[in-house]
């Protein structure tokens, strides 16, 4: 069977995923131990997803913005505990002023009026969260070795 030379190099130029007339496998996602430990710990607690939440901002003492543009959220009300899944964007607080101003509510009124000085006198935000100095002192500090499932 004779080959046009021509043809052939216009087949290999307009899709480099199939060979051969099948296609190529997409590689499969390798999932971590701790995606897997996360999730199983999830299911154990009963945990269902949370519809309706577009994005998530979890703000730094440094001034930094932990922002989940696309966020998933799995609660389990009975034990207090939320997961929220994705891929986090660490912004500066300044870049997402306009959108998160809705989002706070009146007792970070003192946080967004020291900001404002300090952006007013051109200095970088040092010190966001004012009000809620103790709010995490029962929240123990995470410690590099230790699993999170680990219940003491």
């Amino acid at each position: 069977m004779p080959i046009d030379p021509e043809k052939l190099a216009k087949l290999q130029k307009s899709n480099p995923k199939k060979v051969g007339g099948a296609r190529v496998k997409a590689k499969k996602v390798v999932k971590e131990v701790d995606d897997v430990k996360l999730v199983e710990t999830l299911g154990k607690l009963k945990a269902t997803k949370v519809e309706g939440v577009e994005e998530a901002n979890f703000f730094k003492d440094n001034g930094k913005v932990l922002h989940f543009n696309r966020v998933g959220v799995q609660a389990a009300s009975s034990s207090n505990t939320f997961a929220f899944t994705g891929y986090p964007q660490e912004k500066d607080i300044t870049q997402l002023i306009p959108g998160i101003l809705p989002q706070l509510g009146a007792e970070n009124l003192e946080a967004l009026r020291k900001l404002a000085e300090q952006i007013q006198g051109g200095k970088a935000p040092t010190e966001l969260n004012a009000g809620a100095e103790g709010a995490d002192e029962d929240i123990p500090d995470l410690v590099q070795g230790e699993k999170f499932d680990d219940v003491e």
